[in-house]
């Protein structure tokens, strides 16, 4: 399932072609309608804003209708030139949002939706979202309040959910908690405070970083770039050369890859140093620093 920086790449490019603009064509044949006929309110509206909210892409308009889209596993955005061959089947477009020389096409929806935008802003799939991991200022007080909430939960289940911080997906849970040491199976309630602000802080760097680059590299030390620990069971840990492992985790059994020697905090044993040089630098690399001008 596409992950948040995955959401918030498509939502600036497609900005970058349709605020301000007006829409010449509206082509929606796999959007689910709250009625008959409002792909037609679209018809000739100015897009007003694109924006991402956790997964969530939404486009509104100055007709007062929105569009909501959910990629999860197969759908995708994609910008054309007017004219230009698209690269997948015109069968699987879902919408088409033509202003001026541009297209924007979502095919394979599987969640696209348009209704309007007082109607969808109320929908608890986007009201009880958390704190967005990458909009600016992140709301640290309202995430632990959330965090504290899910006590219970195991902490690479707990970021999981959007509810309580929006936009995390598999690979950068296990990245963001592998980059700060925390053992992935430990409880919230055995996390400070601190200790729950850094895997978020983390997390928001290496994912401006997948913004920027669609890859999602977050290791860029010695060798060919890649990731700490997500995709690398059974492979050596780039720290200590443990054999890292992976495991079903949370209701929805997500892989969750890890370091047994690596990630320690939340058993008890406190790490002051638990932060590896970060976005993506090796352990040693003490003078790397990030860029993140686009």
């Amino acid at each position: 399932m596409p992950e948040g920086h995955t959401i918030h790449r498509a939502a600036r490019r497609l900005r970058s072609v349709l605020a301000g603009n007006r829409l010449d064509r509206v082509d929606a044949r796999g959007a689910q309608l709250v009625e008959a006929r409002a792909a037609q309110r679209l018809q000739g509206a100015i897009v007003t804003a694109v924006e991402a909210r956790g997964k969530h892409l939404l486009i509104h308009t100055d007709t007062g209708w929105s569009v909501r889209s959910h990629l999860r596993m197969d759908g995708a955005w994609h910008l054309y030139r007017r004219g230009e061959k698209w690269s997948k089947s015109r069968r699987r477009a879902w919408l088409v949002l033509g202003a001026g020389e541009w297209e924007a096409v979502n095919f394979d929806g599987p969640i696209l939706q348009i209704q309007r935008t007082d109607d969808m802003l109320r929908n608890p799939v986007l009201t009880e979202l958390g704190p967005d991991v990458l909009v600016e200022p992140f709301d640290d007080a309202e995430y632990l309040r959330r965090m504290r909430r899910a006590a219970g939960r195991e902490i690479g289940d707990a970021v999981m959910d959007q509810r309580t911080i929006a936009g995390i997906g598999n690979i950068y849970k296990s990245e963001s908690l592998f980059l700060t040491k925390v053992d992935p199976w430990v409880r919230v309630r055995d996390l400070s405070d601190g200790e729950l602000v850094a895997i978020r802080e983390v997390a928001t760097r290496i994912m401006q970083d997948g913004v920027l680059d669609a890859r999602a590299i977050t290791y860029k030390g010695p060798g060919a770039p890649g990731r700490w620990a997500y995709g690398r069971s059974g492979e050596a840990c780039r720290v200590c050369g443990t054999e890292l492992l992976s495991r079903k985790q949370g209701i929805n059994q997500r892989t969750t890859t890890w370091c047994l020697s690596c990630q320690l905090v939340g058993r008890g044993e406190r790490q002051p140093d638990r932060v590896l040089p970060y976005p993506g630098a090796a352990p040693h690399d003490d003078d790397y620093v990030p860029r993140y001008d686009d």
